[in-house]
């Protein structure tokens, strides 16, 4: 077991940490874009997931006319995460070749772009040990609840049972979903139960998938924008106590600047390709966030007496804020990584240089101010958007707290 989760430790070779954890996330589900054709697991993960939305979203909305608020709610957020994850599924699968050729360009400029300066690599680690555990954290954390859900009424079944054994048992499902009555009934309940909780699972290794190759992504970005900036700083290192450069030595830092502002250039033509396959990805789950915040809220309006169940909705909005904030702090990695290499570059003794080496620099630092974003319509994913979330929300919290 400790062999698949070498990742969690400091002292693994760089190999071993790129892309852990989305990579065993995907390939548990078939859809890891890189090696094998199209497994026929995906195919069952995605009719196993879309059967448990259509069912999900029929129970919720049959509570809804039954004005039974609680249940509503409880059942129609996980049913809306789940439907987002189908969404991914789709979009996984319609960008899966572009998806791998960008996987196969990122570790060609990690592993073979010329970072051979320990500085260099040791940032490229400590980036790649960052992302194993961030991503990491939100699948465990979501397989340890999804479990939790599962065992809840086997659990309870089993101490009403110790209480009174003579007691006929109320056997209910992990999640709330419309099962045609004779799937409810011995014999099939078992084959019923143990669907439903796999449907749960589905959604976390698609989750902990789809969102850490994002986040992946980003965080490996940022660690090429900070390695120019490393080689940038070494480039004029040797020339610190110089007064002025001589035409030889003009013409070598020319060179070695253009060799920075091709793979500048790289960088952002590889964002720019990513961003846009993942902009209805990243649009979706920023509105299935925001739909479990306003139910959430709608929970407080509503039932906000009920002390569970308020705990039950801020519960659920913490998982929802969770999740946005993978999001936004990769955003805010790419962007700030690159306007970082303009501040260096600006830092550094380039009066030294000839003019026309002069303006080499000066339109690198330009065109690193004009950072490369993750945006997508409406709003651009960075911690700036994180933190209006939160203020937002919480200050709807406050205003619907005030009238009770």
């Amino acid at each position: 077991m400790w062999h698949w989760l070498r990742f969690l430790r400091r002292d693994q070779p760089l190999g071993v940490y790129f892309f852990a954890v989305p990579r065993l996330s995907l390939e548990i589900m078939g859809y890891w874009p890189i090696g094998e054709p199209l497994p026929i697991r995906s195919i069952v993960h995605f009719v196993i997931l879309s059967i448990g939305v259509v069912t999900e979203l029929h129970a919720g909305i049959a509570f809804l006319r039954q004005t039974q608020i609680t249940l509503a709610l409880e059942t129609l957020c996980p049913a809306g995460t789940s439907a987002v994850t189908l969404l991914k599924m789709l979009l996984m699968l319609r960008y899966r070749s572009d998806l791998a050729n960008m996987w196969k360009r990122l570790r060609q400029m990690i592993f073979d772009g010329g970072l051979n300066r320990p500085q260099q690599r040791a940032i490229m680690h400590e980036h790649s040990v960052m992302a194993a555990r961030i991503n990491f954290w939100p699948l465990s954390t979501g397989f340890f609840t999804c479990t939790t859900y599962n065992l809840k009424p086997l659990l309870i079944a089993l101490v009403l049972y110790v209480r009174d054994p003579d007691q006929p048992l109320l056997w209910n499902t992990p999640f709330n979903m419309t099962m045609p009555q004779v799937l409810l009934g011995a014999p099939f309940f078992p084959l019923t139960y143990a669907f439903i909780a796999y449907t749960g699972y589905v959604t976390i290794f698609m989750f902990g998938g789809c969102d850490g190759f994002y986040f992946e992504f980003c965080a490996h970005i940022s660690s090429l924008f900070q390695s120019l900036q490393e080689e940038m700083r070494a480039i004029f290192r040797p020339y610190a106590a110089y007064l002025k450069l001589t035409p030889a030595e003009c013409v070598l830092l020319e060179l070695q600047l253009r060799d920075i502002i091709i793979r500048q250039n790289a960088i952002f033509e590889l964002t720019s390709f990513f961003r846009k396959r993942y902009a209805i990805i990243t649009l979706a789950h920023f509105v299935s966030a925001g739909l479990v915040i306003g139910f959430s809220i709608f929970n407080l309006l509503t039932v906000g007496n009920n002390s569970l169940g308020a705990l039950l909705y801020v519960a659920y909005t913490v998982a929802a804020l969770s999740q946005l904030l993978v999001y936004c702090y990769g955003g805010t990695l790419v962007a700030e990584s690159s306007i970082e290499l303009s501040r260096v570059t600006a830092a550094c003794p380039w009066t030294l240089c000839a003019p026309r080496q002069r303006r080499i620099i000066l339109l690198l630092i330009l065109r690193s101010q004009r950072a490369p974003t993750m945006a997508v319509p409406f709003f651009s994913p960075s911690l700036n958007t994180f933190a209006s979330i939160l203020q937002t929300s919480g200050s709807i919290i406050a205003f619907s707290k005030s009238f009770q």
